[in-house]
C-alpha cells in the first residue's frame, strides 16, 4: 500500500485502564499493611462513637446481608470517586480529564484516605457525561469477577494463601458527577436524588427552588399551620419516603434507555422522572442491597451554602438571592409584605432587607475578617481574598469557605444583624462544625437531624424563595448519611481534589496529557510500594 492510500486511524475517545487485582494483592505482600487491612474488624470499638465507615449502619447491614463476605475481614471494601480537571491549567482551554480512583476502607483511620493507598483505575480524556458507563465497562467487569470468582492472594502476615473478594460500598462525587454515576439528573424540578419525585420544588424568580422543609417537622408542630410566613400554604404532608435499592432497580428495569451516546431515548410514555440511564453499577450483584450507594459531597455542599448565604447577607451584586425578581415573586404570591418593592416614588426600588448587613457594618465585617490570623497550616490567607472597598470576597477556595463558615461567620455577624437572623446562622455553623468532625456520636447526629430542619424552616421564614437552591435543600439529608456511613472525612472530595492538583502538575506533554499522568502515577505507585516494604521492615526491626 502506498503512503498516499495509507490511512491512519486516530481514536476520537481514549480511555486508559489500570487493573485493580495486582494492586489489591500488593496490600497483602507486606506484613504491616496485611495486618492493617484487618483493622476494621479486629480493632474496632463498639460504642456510640463513629470513628470509621465500619461504624456506620450501611456497613453493618452489608455484613448482615452477606455474612460469607463479612466472615473474612481481609475481603476488601472499596470506595470509588471520580472528578474532572483541566490538565493544561488554562481556563480558556476546553478540555477535561476524568480519573476514577478506588480506595480501600479496611485500613485504620490514620491511613484510610491517604494518597499512598489510593488507586487510579480509569483515566478518561473527555467529559464522559451520560456515556460514563461505556468507560466503566472494564472496571465493572473486574469488580464482578472479584465478587463472584475472587482472586487467590498471598497473605504475608499469616504466610498462607487466601481467597480475596472485593465489594464497592459507595461512590464519592460532587453533584454533577453524582448525576453521571447514579443515573439521576441533578438538575430540574426533581434534582434531589434522595427525595426523587417527591421533592417540593417550584419556579421562583427565574429558577427552580426547593422548599417544603416543614415536611420533616413533627406532625403537630405549629409551623405546619403557618402560611404567609412560608410559601403561602399550610403543610399537611409527611416527609418523602425512602426508596430501597431493589425498588429503584425495579423502576429502572421498566424504562428503556439508549445503549450508547449522550442522547437518551425513552420509548414508554409513563417515564416522567429524572432518570437519564440505568447505571452500570447495578450489574454488581450486591449493588441494589446497599443502604447508601452514592454520597452527597459535604465539601461542595458547604461551599455552595456559604456562597449563597454570605452573598445574600452581604448583598453582593451577582451573588445575592435577594434580587428584584425575588421581591416581585413574593409580591405575586402575596407573602412577606415587608420585602415587597418600595413604590413610594415614581420608580420602584429594592430597599435593603432586614437580613442584609448595612453598608457601614459591611465594611466593619470585612475588616474583621481581614484582621484574623490563623496558625500555619490551619487555613490559607483569607485576608488576601477580602475586598473591603468593593464589599465582597474574591478567590475563596472550598477550604477557606469551610473555615469561614464554622469559625468566622458566627462571630462576625453576631452584632450586625437581628437576633432572629443570627440564631439560625449560628445554628447552621454549629451544624457543619459537628457534622465534619473526625469522630461522630450517634446521639449528636440525631440532634443534627432535628437542628437542620429547624434551620431550613427558619430560613424559609427569613429569606426569599429564590434563596433555596438544590444545595440548600440537600443539607436535610446529610445527618442521615452520616448515620449510615460514618464520618464525612472518608466520603468527601478534599483528598480527591488534592490528588488531582498533584496530577495536574505532572503533565509535561500537553499534546498527550493522559500519557504524562499515567506515567507519573505508575512511577508514584512503584515508589509507594517500595516505601511500604521499607516501613514494614523497619517496623519488624523495632519489634
Amino acid at each position: 500500500m502506498t503512503s498516499q492510500n495509507r490511512t491512519t486511524k486516530i481514536p476520537q475517545k481514549v480511555m486508559r485502564y489500570l487493573p485493580l487485582k495486582p494492586r489489591l494483592q500488593r496490600l497483602y505482600m507486606s506484613t504491616h499493611t496485611a495486618t492493617d487491612m484487618r483493622w476494621h474488624k479486629e480493632k474496632q470499638v463498639d460504642d456510640d462513637v463513629m470513628r470509621h465507615p465500619a461504624d456506620g449502619e450501611a456497613w453493618k447491614e452489608f455484613d448482615r446481608t452477606f455474612p460469607e463476605f463479612a466472615a473474612d475481614p481481609r475481603n476488601v471494601r472499596l470506595g470509588l470517586a471520580n472528578d474532572g480537571f483541566n490538565p493544561y491549567g488554562v481556563l480558556n482551554q476546553h478540555h477535561s480529564t476524568w480519573p476514577i480512583f478506588a480506595f480501600p476502607y479496611n485500613l485504620p483511620p490514620w491511613k484510610c484516605m491517604k494518597k499512598e493507598y489510593m488507586m487510579m483505575t480509569v483515566l478518561i480524556t473527555e467529559d464522559p457525561g451520560r456515556s460514563i458507563d461505556v468507560y466503566l465497562r472494564p472496571l465493572v467487569d473486574e469488580l464482578k469477577d472479584l465478587w463472584t470468582n475472587s482472586v487467590r492472594t498471598y497473605d504475608k502476615s499469616t504466610g498462607r494463601m487466601f481467597t480475596l473478594r472485593v465489594a464497592v460500598m459507595w461512590t464519592v462525587n460532587d453533584f454533577p458527577a453524582y448525576a453521571m454515576v447514579s443515573g439521576w439528573s441533578t438538575k430540574g424540578y426533581m434534582a434531589c436524588p434522595v427525595c426523587t419525585e417527591d421533592v417540593t420544588s417550584g419556579w421562583h424568580a427565574g429558577k427552580v427552588c426547593y422548599l417544603g422543609h416543614r415536611r420533616w417537622l413533627p406532625w403537630d408542630h405549629e409551623w405546619r399551620e403557618k402560611d404567609k410566613e412560608f410559601d403561602g400554604n399550610t403543610e399537611r404532608r409527611l416527609k418523602p419516603r425512602e426508596w430501597s435499592g431493589d425498588e429503584i432497580l425495579e423502576q429502572l428495569n421498566r424504562l428503556d434507555f439508549a445503549s450508547f451516546g449522550k442522547t437518551v431515548s425513552r420509548t414508554r410514555p409513563s417515564t416522567h422522572l429524572n432518570w437519564t440511564h440505568k447505571p452500570m453499577f447495578f450489574e454488581l450483584p450486591y449493588w441494589s442491597k446497599l443502604n447508601l450507594r452514592h454520597n452527597l459531597d459535604v465539601m461542595h455542599v458547604e461551599k455552595n451554602v456559604f456562597d449563597t448565604l454570605v452573598g445574600t447577607i452581604l448583598d453582593i451584586e451577582g451573588k445575592t438571592k435577594d434580587t428584584i425578581k425575588a421581591r416581585l415573586d413574593l409580591e405575586r404570591m402575596g407573602i412577606r409584605r415587608g420585602l415587597w418593592m418600595n413604590r413610594d416614588s415614581n420608580k420602584a426600588r429594592r430597599d435593603l432587607a432586614f437580613f442584609s448587613i448595612k453598608p457601614n457594618d459591611k465594611k466593619e465585617f470585612l475588616k474583621f475578617v481581614s484582621s484574623v490570623k490563623f496558625p500555619d497550616g490551619y487555613a490559607s490567607n483569607i485576608a488576601s481574598s477580602v475586598n473591603v472597598d468593593g464589599g465582597k470576597f474574591t478567590g475563596l477556595k472550598s477550604h477557606d469557605c469551610h473555615v469561614f463558615m464554622q469559625r468566622l461567620l458566627p462571630v462576625g455577624i453576631r452584632h450586625l444583624l437581628p437576633e432572629d437572623v443570627v440564631k439560625p446562622i449560628m445554628l447552621l455553623s454549629r451544624f457543619f462544625s459537628q457534622l465534619t468532625a473526625k469522630t461522630l456520636r450517634r446521639t449528636d447526629m440525631f440532634q443534627l437531624r432535628h437542628d437542620i430542619v429547624q434551620v431550613l424552616c427558619k430560613f424559609e421564614m427569613i429569606f426569599p424563595l429564590a434563596f433555596f437552591t438544590s444545595m440548600m435543600h440537600v443539607m436535610v439529608h446529610l445527618p442521615e448519611e452520616a448515620l449510615l456511613a460514618g464520618p464525612v472525612n472518608y466520603r468527601w472530595m478534599y483528598p480527591i481534589e488534592r490528588l488531582l492538583g498533584e496530577l495536574k502538575k505532572s503533565v509535561r506533554n500537553r499534546a498527550k496529557p493522559e500519557g504524562s499522568i499515567i506515567e507519573a502515577w505508575v512511577q508514584y505507585e512503584s515508589l509507594t510500594f517500595c516505601g511500604m516494604i521499607v516501613a514494614a521492615k523497619n517496623h519488624q526491626h523495632r519489634s
